[in-house]
């Protein structure tokens, strides 16, 4: 049973069974930087599961190596590939909601390089999901500032204050992710949303004053 997985994990990578392991890795590392994967892939079910299949793969690989030796910690890899596994380990456990570690994994990427926009708006996106929306603004913002025109980051900022109850805030950025990327459609139905839920409260208010000025007028 075990062999086989190992097997599968394998042939995910296109690899055989007396591979090295330093062939492993590269494998990994090169399915992991697929431009598919350079934006944000929450919500798309198809990237996500693709995310899953090739992490979750090099992580059996990774722990039934260590078990027979054949591989070391990561003491031994350039900090550009420990960044990229703590990123990677981070995105698997948000995407599998388990959020606290998610945050550990992101942290620890965080502490290699604290300037890479992508992985910015993913502890930001974990802090809005966590509703600390006054922590992730700050992570969206720097993002933003290092990439003025990341759409992901702008829309997710939106996101961010209207969970946080701030419209018009949010329907800003929300316009200029929808102009940063034309051909992205969540801007424009979040903006749609954002304007009918105003709509509706205005007219709650309005219905709510003229009753008590009817009732006021007939008090009188």
């Amino acid at each position: 049973m075990e062999r086989e997985l190992i097997l599968n994990a394998l042939s995910i990578f296109n690899l055989k069974e007396d591979v090295k392991v330093e062939a492993i890795r590269n494998a990994y590392f090169e399915k992991m930087d697929q431009k598919q994967f350079k934006r944000i892939i929450l919500s798309d079910q198809h990237l996500e599961r693709e995310f899953l299949k090739y992490h979750g793969s090099y992580l059996i690989l990774l722990k039934h190596y260590s078990k027979i030796g054949g591989e070391t910690y990561f003491s031994n890899y350039p900090s550009d590939l420990i960044f990229k596994f703590f990123f990677n380990q981070g995105i698997y456990y948000l995407i599998n909601r388990q959020y606290m570690k998610a945050s550990e994994k992101l942290d620890d990427a965080y502490k290699i390089n604290n300037k890479d926009v992508l992985l910015l708006i993913y502890i930001g996106i974990l802090l809005m999901k966590r509703k600390n929306y006054y922590a992730a603004e700050k992570y969206f913002l720097n993002a933003i500032t290092i990439d003025k025109n990341n759409d992901d980051a702008f829309f997710y900022l939106g996101e961010n204050y209207y969970r946080a109850g701030k419209l018009k805030k949010a329907i800003n950025m929300f316009e200029t992710s929808k102009n940063l990327n034309p051909l992205k459609t969540a801007p424009a139905f979040k903006i749609k949303e954002i304007e009918e839920r105003i709509n509706e409260e205005t007219g709650y208010v309005s219905k709510t004053s003229f009753i008590s000025k009817l009732i006021s007028f007939f008090k009188k």
